[in-house]
Protein backbone atom coordinates (compact mmCIF):
# COMPACT_ATOMS: atom_id res chain seq x y z
CA UNK A 1 0.00 0.00 0.00
CA UNK A 2 0.85 3.57 -0.59
CA UNK A 3 3.68 5.09 2.05
CA UNK A 4 2.96 8.66 2.55
CA UNK A 5 6.55 8.86 3.39
CA UNK A 6 8.26 8.10 0.41
CA UNK A 7 8.62 10.38 -2.35
CA UNK A 8 7.44 9.36 -5.41
CA UNK A 9 7.73 10.76 -8.79
CA UNK A 10 4.17 11.41 -10.90
CA UNK A 11 4.11 8.47 -13.07
CA UNK A 12 4.83 6.14 -10.08
CA UNK A 13 2.83 7.82 -7.48
CA UNK A 14 -0.15 6.92 -10.37
CA UNK A 15 1.16 3.61 -11.08
CA UNK A 16 1.31 2.44 -7.24
CA UNK A 17 -2.09 3.98 -6.54
CA UNK A 18 -3.48 2.18 -9.93
CA UNK A 19 -2.07 -1.52 -8.57
CA UNK A 20 -3.52 -0.91 -5.32
CA UNK A 21 -6.65 0.50 -5.75
CA UNK A 22 -8.23 -0.42 -9.14
CA UNK A 23 -9.81 -3.45 -8.18
CA UNK A 24 -11.79 -1.72 -5.21
CA UNK A 25 -12.51 1.10 -7.39
CA UNK A 26 -13.82 -1.36 -10.44
CA UNK A 27 -15.60 -3.08 -8.23
CA UNK A 28 -17.51 -0.02 -6.48
CA UNK A 29 -18.01 1.09 -10.32
CA UNK A 30 -19.46 -2.08 -11.69
CA UNK A 31 -21.83 -2.52 -8.78
CA UNK A 32 -23.00 1.08 -9.66
CA UNK A 33 -23.07 1.04 -13.09
CA UNK A 34 -23.86 -2.66 -14.23
CA UNK A 35 -21.35 -2.78 -16.63
CA UNK A 36 -17.84 -3.93 -16.17
CA UNK A 37 -16.63 -1.98 -19.60
CA UNK A 38 -18.32 1.01 -18.35
CA UNK A 39 -16.83 0.69 -14.49
CA UNK A 40 -13.50 0.33 -16.29
CA UNK A 41 -13.88 3.52 -18.14
CA UNK A 42 -14.74 5.27 -15.29
CA UNK A 43 -11.21 4.10 -13.21
CA UNK A 44 -9.33 5.22 -16.36
CA UNK A 45 -11.00 8.84 -15.93
CA UNK A 46 -10.56 8.88 -12.53
CA UNK A 47 -6.80 8.48 -13.39
CA UNK A 48 -6.54 10.91 -16.09
CA UNK A 49 -8.07 13.40 -13.57
CA UNK A 50 -5.22 12.23 -10.91
CA UNK A 51 -2.42 12.44 -13.17
CA UNK A 52 -3.11 16.08 -13.09
CA UNK A 53 -3.32 17.12 -9.41
CA UNK A 54 -0.19 17.25 -6.67
CA UNK A 55 0.80 14.03 -5.07
CA UNK A 56 0.11 15.87 -1.60
CA UNK A 57 -3.62 15.97 -2.25
CA UNK A 58 -4.18 11.99 -3.14
CA UNK A 59 -1.35 10.47 -0.54
CA UNK A 60 -3.26 12.53 2.49
CA UNK A 61 -6.30 10.26 2.51
CA UNK A 62 -5.70 8.09 -0.81
CA UNK A 63 -8.14 5.37 -0.67
CA UNK A 64 -11.53 7.45 0.63
CA UNK A 65 -10.22 10.71 -2.17
CA UNK A 66 -10.36 7.99 -4.77
CA UNK A 67 -13.28 5.81 -3.70
CA UNK A 68 -14.75 9.13 -3.62
CA UNK A 69 -13.91 10.44 -6.99
CA UNK A 70 -14.64 7.18 -8.51
CA UNK A 71 -18.39 6.96 -7.26
CA UNK A 72 -18.96 10.44 -8.46
CA UNK A 73 -17.70 9.86 -11.93
CA UNK A 74 -20.30 6.63 -11.75
CA UNK A 75 -22.77 8.61 -10.41
CA UNK A 76 -22.48 11.27 -13.72
CA UNK A 77 -21.90 8.43 -15.93
CA UNK A 78 -25.47 6.95 -14.33
CA UNK A 79 -27.51 10.03 -15.40
CA UNK A 80 -26.84 9.45 -18.69
CA UNK A 81 -27.34 5.82 -19.00
CA UNK A 82 -31.55 6.56 -18.96
CA UNK A 83 -31.45 7.69 -22.55
CA UNK A 84 -29.05 4.96 -23.55
CA UNK A 85 -31.07 2.53 -22.23
CA UNK A 86 -34.24 4.12 -24.02
CA UNK A 87 -32.50 3.11 -27.29
CA UNK A 88 -31.33 -0.23 -26.01
CA UNK A 89 -33.08 -2.83 -28.35
CA UNK A 90 -35.24 -5.05 -26.37
CA UNK A 91 -34.50 -5.77 -22.22
CA UNK A 92 -31.22 -4.39 -20.70
CA UNK A 93 -29.56 -6.46 -18.09
CA UNK A 94 -26.40 -5.75 -16.30
CA UNK A 95 -23.21 -7.32 -17.82
CA UNK A 96 -22.47 -10.64 -15.81
CA UNK A 97 -19.33 -11.51 -13.96
CA UNK A 98 -18.64 -15.32 -14.72
CA UNK A 99 -16.32 -17.41 -12.72
CA UNK A 100 -16.29 -21.30 -14.40
CA UNK A 101 -15.28 -22.65 -11.19
CA UNK A 102 -18.24 -21.98 -9.18
CA UNK A 103 -18.78 -25.54 -7.91
CA UNK A 104 -15.58 -25.23 -5.73
CA UNK A 105 -16.25 -21.50 -4.35
CA UNK A 106 -16.39 -21.28 -0.76
CA UNK A 107 -19.80 -19.78 0.44
CA UNK A 108 -18.16 -16.95 1.90
CA UNK A 109 -16.95 -15.98 -1.30
CA UNK A 110 -20.20 -15.53 -2.29
CA UNK A 111 -21.53 -13.51 0.62
CA UNK A 112 -18.83 -11.11 0.50
CA UNK A 113 -19.34 -10.39 -3.13
CA UNK A 114 -22.86 -9.70 -2.92
CA UNK A 115 -25.97 -11.27 -0.80
CA UNK A 116 -27.91 -12.35 -3.98
CA UNK A 117 -25.48 -11.34 -6.74
CA UNK A 118 -26.47 -10.64 -10.05
CA UNK A 119 -30.50 -10.62 -8.77
CA UNK A 120 -29.49 -7.09 -6.22
CA UNK A 121 -27.51 -5.37 -9.65
CA UNK A 122 -30.59 -6.29 -11.95
CA UNK A 123 -32.42 -4.84 -8.38
CA UNK A 124 -30.56 -1.91 -8.26
CA UNK A 125 -31.56 -0.36 -11.62
CA UNK A 126 -34.88 0.41 -10.22
CA UNK A 127 -33.12 2.90 -7.83
CA UNK A 128 -32.38 6.74 -8.42
CA UNK A 129 -28.55 6.74 -9.17
CA UNK A 130 -28.09 8.88 -5.83
CA UNK A 131 -29.85 5.67 -4.39
CA UNK A 132 -27.47 3.27 -6.20
CA UNK A 133 -24.95 4.56 -4.39
CA UNK A 134 -25.49 5.24 -1.07
CA UNK A 135 -26.47 1.08 -1.31
CA UNK A 136 -23.82 -0.03 -2.73
CA UNK A 137 -21.63 1.98 -0.59
CA UNK A 138 -23.39 1.30 2.62
CA UNK A 139 -24.24 -2.79 1.85
CA UNK A 140 -21.37 -3.50 -0.10
CA UNK A 141 -19.00 -1.82 1.21
CA UNK A 142 -19.36 -1.45 4.74
CA UNK A 143 -19.30 2.51 4.72
CA UNK A 144 -20.60 4.24 7.31
CA UNK A 145 -22.83 7.40 6.88
CA UNK A 146 -20.75 9.96 7.84
CA UNK A 147 -17.96 9.02 4.92
CA UNK A 148 -20.98 7.91 2.83
CA UNK A 149 -22.11 11.79 3.08
CA UNK A 150 -18.42 12.71 3.40
CA UNK A 151 -18.12 11.17 -0.44
CA UNK A 152 -21.62 12.67 -1.68
CA UNK A 153 -21.34 16.05 -0.34
CA UNK A 154 -24.72 15.41 1.27
CA UNK A 155 -25.69 14.80 5.58
CA UNK A 156 -25.46 12.07 6.97
CA UNK A 157 -29.26 12.32 7.47
CA UNK A 158 -30.04 12.68 3.74
CA UNK A 159 -28.00 9.86 3.54
CA UNK A 160 -30.05 7.36 5.96
CA UNK A 161 -33.03 8.78 4.03
CA UNK A 162 -31.58 8.16 0.69
CA UNK A 163 -30.81 4.52 1.63
CA UNK A 164 -34.73 3.96 3.56
CA UNK A 165 -36.05 4.81 -0.33
CA UNK A 166 -33.36 2.57 -1.79
CA UNK A 167 -34.07 -0.83 0.57
CA UNK A 168 -37.91 0.16 0.29
CA UNK A 169 -37.23 -0.38 -3.49
CA UNK A 170 -34.95 -3.36 -3.36
CA UNK A 171 -36.94 -5.40 -0.78
CA UNK A 172 -36.37 -7.81 1.42
CA UNK A 173 -32.84 -9.04 1.54
CA UNK A 174 -31.97 -12.12 3.43
CA UNK A 175 -30.21 -11.86 7.27
CA UNK A 176 -26.49 -12.83 7.90
CA UNK A 177 -28.17 -16.13 8.78
CA UNK A 178 -30.15 -16.85 6.45
CA UNK A 179 -26.70 -16.83 3.69
CA UNK A 180 -26.56 -20.69 3.92
CA UNK A 181 -30.26 -21.14 3.09
CA UNK A 182 -30.10 -18.62 0.33
CA UNK A 183 -27.02 -20.84 -1.38
CA UNK A 184 -29.28 -23.80 -0.84
CA UNK A 185 -31.89 -22.76 -2.37
CA UNK A 186 -30.31 -21.19 -5.50
CA UNK A 187 -28.35 -24.19 -5.88
CA UNK A 188 -31.40 -26.54 -5.90
CA UNK A 189 -33.10 -23.71 -8.80
CA UNK A 190 -29.76 -24.43 -10.95
CA UNK A 191 -29.74 -28.09 -10.30
CA UNK A 192 -33.97 -28.74 -11.13
CA UNK A 193 -33.36 -26.43 -14.08
CA UNK A 194 -30.60 -28.45 -15.65
CA UNK A 195 -32.49 -31.62 -15.07
CA UNK A 196 -35.61 -30.86 -16.52
CA UNK A 197 -33.63 -29.08 -19.98
CA UNK A 198 -31.82 -32.59 -19.93
CA UNK A 199 -34.81 -34.67 -19.51
CA UNK A 200 -37.20 -32.32 -21.64
CA UNK A 201 -39.26 -32.34 -18.68
CA UNK A 202 -39.81 -29.01 -17.74
CA UNK A 203 -42.51 -29.70 -14.84
CA UNK A 204 -40.19 -30.17 -11.78
CA UNK A 205 -38.88 -26.87 -12.72
CA UNK A 206 -41.94 -24.75 -13.73
CA UNK A 207 -43.64 -25.59 -10.62
CA UNK A 208 -40.84 -23.61 -8.77
CA UNK A 209 -41.57 -20.35 -10.13
CA UNK A 210 -44.35 -18.54 -8.65
CA UNK A 211 -47.25 -17.66 -10.51
CA UNK A 212 -46.39 -13.96 -11.02
CA UNK A 213 -42.88 -14.31 -12.03
CA UNK A 214 -41.14 -12.65 -14.72
CA UNK A 215 -38.66 -13.56 -17.20
CA UNK A 216 -36.26 -11.08 -18.89
CA UNK A 217 -33.90 -11.78 -21.80
CA UNK A 218 -31.30 -9.57 -23.07
CA UNK A 219 -30.04 -10.03 -26.35
CA UNK A 220 -28.93 -6.64 -27.17
CA UNK A 221 -30.40 -6.79 -30.45
CA UNK A 222 -27.62 -8.77 -31.73
CA UNK A 223 -29.03 -12.63 -31.03
CA UNK A 224 -33.07 -13.05 -30.89
CA UNK A 225 -34.76 -12.60 -27.56
CA UNK A 226 -37.68 -11.89 -25.99
CA UNK A 227 -38.35 -7.78 -26.63
CA UNK A 228 -40.38 -7.48 -23.67
CA UNK A 229 -40.59 -9.08 -20.12
CA UNK A 230 -42.38 -12.57 -19.45
CA UNK A 231 -45.28 -12.29 -17.19
CA UNK A 232 -46.32 -15.24 -15.68
CA UNK A 233 -45.28 -19.18 -14.96
CA UNK A 234 -47.28 -20.60 -17.99
CA UNK A 235 -45.71 -17.71 -20.56
CA UNK A 236 -42.43 -18.85 -19.19
CA UNK A 237 -42.94 -22.60 -19.70
CA UNK A 238 -44.16 -22.00 -22.94
CA UNK A 239 -41.12 -19.40 -24.13
CA UNK A 240 -38.51 -21.96 -22.52
CA UNK A 241 -40.61 -25.38 -23.90
CA UNK A 242 -40.41 -23.19 -27.45
CA UNK A 243 -36.75 -22.60 -27.70
CA UNK A 244 -35.83 -25.74 -26.20
CA UNK A 245 -38.10 -26.97 -29.40
CA UNK A 246 -35.42 -25.12 -31.38
CA UNK A 247 -32.64 -26.50 -30.13
CA UNK A 248 -31.52 -23.44 -28.37
CA UNK A 249 -30.61 -24.93 -25.07
CA UNK A 250 -28.41 -28.27 -26.65
CA UNK A 251 -25.71 -27.78 -25.53
CA UNK A 252 -23.57 -28.05 -21.92
CA UNK A 253 -24.70 -26.63 -19.31
CA UNK A 254 -22.13 -25.47 -16.32
CA UNK A 255 -22.50 -24.03 -13.04
CA UNK A 256 -20.79 -20.97 -12.64
CA UNK A 257 -20.35 -18.16 -10.24
CA UNK A 258 -22.52 -14.72 -12.02
CA UNK A 259 -21.26 -11.57 -10.48
CA UNK A 260 -21.27 -13.60 -6.90
CA UNK A 261 -24.39 -15.56 -7.46
CA UNK A 262 -24.80 -19.32 -8.58
CA UNK A 263 -25.82 -19.37 -12.24
CA UNK A 264 -25.61 -21.78 -15.09
CA UNK A 265 -23.77 -20.74 -18.13
CA UNK A 266 -24.52 -22.75 -21.77
CA UNK A 267 -21.65 -24.00 -23.52
CA UNK A 268 -22.01 -24.90 -26.94
CA UNK A 269 -18.88 -25.61 -29.75
CA UNK A 270 -16.82 -24.02 -26.91
CA UNK A 271 -18.68 -20.50 -26.67
CA UNK A 272 -21.25 -19.42 -24.30
CA UNK A 273 -24.80 -18.73 -25.97
CA UNK A 274 -25.77 -17.23 -22.59
CA UNK A 275 -26.23 -17.64 -19.28
CA UNK A 276 -28.84 -17.87 -17.03
CA UNK A 277 -29.64 -15.97 -13.23
CA UNK A 278 -32.57 -17.17 -11.15
CA UNK A 279 -33.83 -14.61 -7.81
CA UNK A 280 -35.62 -16.02 -5.24
CA UNK A 281 -38.22 -14.50 -3.31
CA UNK A 282 -38.50 -13.65 -0.24
CA UNK A 283 -39.30 -17.21 1.54
CA UNK A 284 -36.22 -18.07 -0.70
CA UNK A 285 -38.70 -21.49 -1.71
CA UNK A 286 -39.90 -20.25 -5.27
CA UNK A 287 -38.60 -18.67 -8.10
CA UNK A 288 -39.63 -14.91 -8.31
CA UNK A 289 -37.62 -13.92 -11.37
CA UNK A 290 -35.51 -15.55 -14.52
CA UNK A 291 -32.85 -14.03 -16.10
CA UNK A 292 -31.08 -14.51 -19.10
CA UNK A 293 -28.21 -13.08 -20.95
CA UNK A 294 -26.97 -13.66 -24.69
CA UNK A 295 -26.04 -10.80 -25.76
CA UNK A 296 -22.89 -11.65 -26.77
CA UNK A 297 -20.71 -8.35 -26.05
CA UNK A 298 -21.69 -8.93 -22.55
CA UNK A 299 -20.62 -12.69 -22.28
CA UNK A 300 -16.93 -11.88 -22.63
CA UNK A 301 -16.28 -11.87 -19.29
CA UNK A 302 -15.74 -15.47 -18.11
CA UNK A 303 -12.61 -16.43 -15.64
Amino acid sequence: MMNDATPLAQPALIEQLYRDYKPLLASVAYRMLGSMSEAEDAVQDVFVAVSKQDNGTVLQHPKAYLVKLVTNRALNMMKAAPRKRESYPGQWLPEPIIELDAGEAPLDRLVRDEQLGYALLVLLQTCTPPERAVFVLRESFGYDYADIAAMLDKTEAACRKIYSRAAAKIGHRPAAEADTALDASIKRFVHTFTQAINTGKLDSFIHLLTEDAVMLTDGGGVVRSAINPIAGRHRIAAFLAGIAGKGSLQGEFREVTISGQRGLLLLRAGRPPFAIIFEPTAGLGAIGAIYMVSNPEKLQRIN
